[in-house]
């Protein structure tokens, strides 16, 4: 399994926010009405990196040597998750965003900006599923945490 690296998940990401604003773009010049974004997409966005964070501190207790019961199934399932986590918020961050850039232009009208308000809101809620994702992915590395990879200096051969 690959590391998640920011360059990845930006081209997701940035994709998804152009596709998102085109297709929102020409939706509107057809006339359609845009709906808001449901508050119960943010919950689900805020509950899958709010699960993702209880798991993967459950995989650091264990790295750490406090959980010696955890099963390393369970933890390479938990960094699966994580990463899932971490592309599918880009995605939605991505789409909620350009759907949101897509009606900019109608700010001024007052029930299109509480669709764009809704739309940020979304893309918000996603970016804090990405940022858990990448948390938990960064806690499950066998060997430690992002102080000790940092603070970790080269060997002299």
């Amino acid at each position: 399994m690959q590391q998640l690296t920011w360059q990845k998940l930006a081209g997701v990401g940035l994709a998804a926010l152009v596709l998102a604003w085109l297709v929102t773009d020409q939706i509107e010049r057809r006339g359609a009405t845009p709906l808001p974004v449901p508050w119960s997409f943010d919950v689900v966005c805020l509950a899958a990196g709010a699960l993702a964070l209880w798991l993967g501190w459950q995989v650091r207790q264990y790295l750490r040597g406090k959980r010696p019961s955890l099963d390393g199934l369970r933890a390479a399932r938990t960094v699966a998750y994580a990463q899932a986590c971490a592309y599918v918020g880009a995605i939605i961050a991505g789409a909620c965003g350009g759907y949101a850039l897509g009606l900019l232009e109608s700010w001024g009208h007052g029930p299109r900006r509480d669709v764009i308000i809704s739309g940020l809101i979304a893309a918000a809620c996603a970016v804090g599923m990405m940022v858990a994702g990448i948390v938990v992915e960064r806690w499950c590395r066998h060997g430690g945490d992002l102080e000790d990879a940092e603070s970790a200096e080269p060997q002299p051969a």
